[in-house]
C-alpha cells in the first residue's frame, strides 16, 4: 500500500512477485465478469422478456387458444377445475420477485462489487493513462455498478417497461470493469525502455 500512496508510482515499477499476484487477481476478476454474464443469460435469457418475468412477474403472452377444462369429459358429472391457460399449455406460473429476495441479492452484491471496484480502480490509477481518461473511466465504472444494482428494484417496483435498463447497465458494467481490469495488466507487463545514463545530466 505504501507503493500505491507514493507520488509517481506506476505498475511497471512493481516487483515480479507483486505483478504475479495482481495479475492473478485481474485474471480471476475477468473470469468472474464472464461467469456473471453467462449466469444472467442462463437465468433470464437474452432480451427483456426474461428480466420482466424474473423480477416483475410478467408472463409473456403465448399464441393460440386452448379449450376450457371440463373435467372428465363433455357433460361428465362432478366438479370442474379452472386451470389458468398458461399452466394448461405447459408454461410455468410466473411470480414477481419478493422484497425479501431482492434485499438478499442486493445485500450480497453491495458487499462484493464495491470491493472489487476499489481494488481494480487502484490498479487502474497506477497506469500511465491520462488523468482525464482515468477520471472518465472510473466515473463510468462506478455509475454502471450502482445503476446495475438498482435495476432489479426499478423493474420490480417501477414497472416491467424498465427491463431494458438491466441489459443497458449490465453491458456498461461489463465494458467498464473489463477496461479497468485489462488495461492495468498490459501496463504492468509492457516492456519499458531503460532510461539513458546521460538523461539526468542533460541541461
Amino acid at each position: 500500500m505504501r507503493q500505491f500512496a507514493s507520488s509517481g508510482f506506476r505498475l511497471w515499477n512493481l516487483g515480479k512477485e507483486a505483478k504475479v499476484l495482481y495479475s492473478a487477481f485481474c485474471l480471476l476478476t475477468l473470469l468472474g465478469i464472464g461467469s456473471s454474464a453467462l449466469y444472467y443469460v442462463d437465468l433470464v435469457g437474452v432480451g427483456t422478456r426474461g428480466v420482466r418475468a424474473y423480477y416483475a412477474g410478467d408472463a409473456a403472452p403465448a399464441g393460440g387458444a386452448s379449450a376450457p377444462a371440463t373435467g372428465a369429459g363433455e357433460g361428465a358429472a362432478g366438479p370442474t377445475i379452472d386451470i389458468p391457460d398458461d399452466v394448461e399449455r405447459g408454461q410455468p406460473i410466473v411470480v414477481a420477485m419478493t422484497y425479501r429476495k431482492l434485499l438478499e441479492v442486493t445485500h450480497f452484491h453491495l458487499f462484493t462489487m464495491p470491493v472489487v471496484l476499489l481494488i481494480i480502480g487502484h490498479l487502474f490509477l497506477a497506469t500511465g493513462l491520462g488523468e482525464r481518461a482515468k477520471f472518465v473511466w472510473l466515473v463510468a465504472a462506478s455509475t454502471s455498478v450502482a445503476a446495475h444494482l438498482a435495476t432489479p428494484w426499478l423493474v420490480r417496483y417501477g414497472g416491467s417497461a424498465l427491463a431494458f435498463l438491466h441489459a443497458v447497465t449490465g453491458t456498461a458494467l461489463t465494458l467498464t470493469m473489463t477496461v479497468l481490469t485489462v488495461y492495468p495488466l498490459g501496463a504492468m507487463w509492457r516492456p519499458r525502455a531503460a532510461p539513458r545514463p546521460d538523461a539526468a545530466t542533460r541541461p
